[in-house]
Formats: C-alpha cells, structure tokens, sequence
C-alpha cells in the first residue's frame, strides 16, 4: 500500500480545518519540556506528591484527544467521494471514487481506497469495485469480481461488501475476499469477525477461519490450516445436507477427521442443520467443551431450542461487544485526513 503524510502522526504537516481546531482546543495539555529537575525535586516526585498529578493530567488529555478524534472519525457526509491512491503504473485510475462509479483496475494495476474515515481497502490487480453508498455508519461497495483486501475499525454494521446476493459485513476487523465473474468466492478474515449473509442465512466467520460461497449460499467456515481431510468432508457433506441428503459414510468422516482447532466448524454445522444432533457429531462437538451438556440438552437441540444452541456459542470466544478492543486495526493504517465537509 502507499504510505500518506497524516498530519495526526505528524505534527510539522497542516491539517484541515477541524484539526487545527481541535489542536487549539487541546494545546493547553501539550507537555512543554523544561530545565531538568533538581535532586530536591527528583526526591518530591518520587514521595508521590507531584507524579501523581501529572500522570492524572496526561490521562485527562489522552481521553480528550479520543473523546474528539473518535466522533471525527466516524462522522462521514452522504454520498462524498473516497479517495484513491494509485501505484506510479496505475495513473488512468481516477484519484476519488463517487457513489455509483465503478474502479476496474487492470492486470498491472492495484489502488488502495481510503473507506471514508474508518478504514483501507485495497483493490489488487484484475479487480472490479462500485461504490453504492456512503454515509455516516453505513458505507456499502460491490465487488463485481477480482479480490480486494480491507482494512476496517469501526463499529459492527458500518462497512459491507455486496458479492451479487450476498453480503458480507463487517464487525470491526480485517479480511479478503476474492469473486469471480460466475459468482463464486473466498473470504477469509485475518482480525476480527464478518457476518456473511446470503438468502436470509447468516454465518459468523472468526479471525483465522475462510469462508467458501456461491451465488446462491454460503459454505462452512473451515479454519484456515484446517487439514485437507476434514475440508474435503465438511465441504462435501455440507453440500449434500443443503440438498436434503444425509450421507451417513460423510457425516461419520466430519466427525472422524474432525479436531479441537475445528469446534467452530462443527458448531456452525450443527445449527445450520438441528437434525445432525442425533448423529455422530454432536457426540463429537461434546468432547470439545471443558464440561458435558445438562440432561435434555441433546433433545432440546434437535427440536431447535436456542437456548439449548447458546449454552455451546456461549463457551466459545464471540465479536467483542466492544469493537474498539481491536484498536491495532485502526493503527496499522491510519487514513489521511482528508478536507472537511
């Protein structure tokens, strides 16, 4: 990706107009170095009488900086254009992309769209891309094929990515994802967690994990170093069961091949299909949980009780409730600061 001069990392670069106002608000708390202290005041500081205050200040000036940049960040006017940066043999491509314009880039070519304020996605060669909308908490695009690679750190909802009549959302994380012209595609999420949802299916894809789907529906999460064994049954059984057969040689091979890394997978499996509850893989999922299921809690499963589901989605690790807690996705890129409006 190209590195952007951003004046919020960079103090010696002009910002916008709400920048400097921010600065100004907030430049009573900037620390103004002084005549090193001497050995009375060294011992002062250490007693605890002056440090204290101090580092009460600090605290107060790093929640103010927060409590102003976070809003900014997040605030986003309807329908204004992203920026786009292009690599040195990309320079056809425009430099903003509006709501409704499509940024195809060539075999040669890559970009890297500034997602509003919230995030960066980069457009790999070979790759169609239309901006469909763009407000703040809510900024949509289609990938109408090629692959591209986000970057997003923002609340659960705010950013999506349209493949035909899927979705896929993002709940504050990192991932790629790659569609051909057919339809089919691959996503696979590096940080974080994405809802992809498909003809009123939703399945939650974590961090480590990729998620195969088509035009019509969407496949099992498999971890990402799943062994080939289990993929190969899990994909097929999967898609047998969406063609209501229940191939008992496959769903003994998904419980078989099946390890303590690929609970998720057998979890989503489960809820997906209730009925599999009399079979071998629940017995399976069971043996993955640090205690066994309360008496009925097998028979509840099999009538689709989500009570009965919960009591299992609740042991395993969830999208945090505080989206913010994956503060190194806003770090690793931070976006330009782009003019007001």
């Amino acid at each position: 990706m190209v590195e952007t001069p951003d004046p919020l990392w960079d103090p010696d670069l002009p910002g916008d107009h709400e920048l400097e106002r921010l600065t100004t608000l907030l430049g009573r708390y900037r620390h103004v170095p002084g005549p090193l202290p001497t050995a009375p005041a060294l011992r002062r500081r250490r007693s605890g009488r002056v440090l204290p205050g101090a580092a009460a200040a600090a605290l107060v000036a790093g929640m103010a900086i927060v409590a102003a940049w976070l809003p900014w960040r997040l605030q986003w006017s309807e329908h204004r254009q992203w920026a786009v940066e292009v690599e040195a043999d990309a320079r056809t491509l425009p430099a903003t992309l509006a709501v409704g314009q499509t940024l195809a880039t060539a075999a040669t070519q890559s970009a890297t769209l500034q997602v509003a304020r919230i995030g960066r996605m980069q457009v790999l060669p070979g790759t169609r891309v239309r901006l469909t909308d763009t407000r703040t908490g809510h900024h949509r695009l289609e990938l109408l094929e090629g692959s591209i690679r986000a970057r997003i750190w923002a609340p659960p909802g705010h950013f999506g990515i349209a493949t035909g009549s899927s979705e896929t959302v993002d709940l504050g994380c990192a991932f790629e994802m790659s569609r051909s012209p057919q339809g089919d595609g691959t996503l696979r999420v590096t940080s974080g967690w994405v809802m992809h949802r498909v003809e009123g299916q939703e399945t939650l894809v974590p961090a480590g994990s990729t998620l195969d789907f088509s035009a019509e529906r969407s496949g099992i999460p498999l971890a990402s170093d799943a062994a080939a064994g289990f993929r190969t049954a899990v994909i097929r059984f999967d898609q047998a069961m969406a063609a209501g057969q229940r191939p008992p040689d496959a769903e003994a091979r998904v419980a078989r091949e099946a390890t303590a890394a690929d609970r998720f997978s057998l979890l989503t499996l489960l809820t997906r299909y209730p009925a599999l509850a009399s079979g071998p893989l629940y017995t399976r999922l069971a043996t993955m949980f640090d205690s066994a299921p309360p008496p009925g809690h097998r028979a509840a499963w099999l009538h689709g009780d989500v009570q009965a589901m919960n009591l299992w989605w609740e042991q395993i690790p969830r999208p945090p409730k505080a989206w913010w807690l994956n503060w190194r996705d806003a770090l690793d890129r931070a976006p330009a600061v782009p003019a007001a409006g």
